[in-house]
């Protein structure tokens, strides 16, 4: 089956009720599909802030990328509502892009145009930023294996790399 989505469907995540959440990067908003029905609600953001991927914390939360404006948002899935909304510290033009949740919730994310990846606390709001070590890398995935090691893709470089 296939459905169709409008605002340039993008990165996506499933929550504990086996919705599919999607980012609509082109429209500044979250779709959130129930596959049951067919039926897909919005979720409006800021404009331009360009939702590009996403990512579900162990206690069924969302975390999303804001491309556009260099923020970080979680999201209630079951409420449909942003719950906090974090700067990262590269700024509005930062570029975040790829994000990932550890086993004990730790949220990370990237930074296209500060090659950082940025490591979150949800319990205390402290972030702390890891600077790459090569330039122009371009991280689009991250994962972070049982052994707690975070891994990622430079697709603009053309490097694998691991933050121990």
């Amino acid at each position: 089956s296939e459905f169709k989505a409008a605002g340039l469907p993008y990165g996506l995540a499933l929550d504990k009720a086996g919705n599919v959440w999607f980012c609509e990067i082109g429209a500044g908003k979250l779709g959130k599909l129930d596959p049951k029905t067919g039926t897909i609600t919005e979720l409006i953001l800021e404009s331009g802030s360009q939702p590009r991927r996403m990512a579900t914390a162990p206690d069924g939360s969302l975390w999303v990328t804001l491309y556009g404006n260099g923020k970080l948002l979680h999201v209630d899935p079951v409420a449909a509502k942003v719950m906090h909304e974090y700067a990262l510290p590269g700024g509005p033009k930062s570029g975040p892009y790829a994000v990932t949740v550890d086993g004990a919730g730790i949220v990370w994310a990237n930074e296209f145009a500060t090659d950082t990846i940025v490591r979150l606390d949800p319990q205390t709001g402290k972030m702390r930023p890891f600077p790459l070590p090569s330039k122009g890398v371009g991280i689009r995935k991250m994962i972070v294996g049982a052994d707690g090691r975070l891994w990622y893709m430079g697709s603009h470089n053309g490097r694998l790399g691991v933050l121990e």
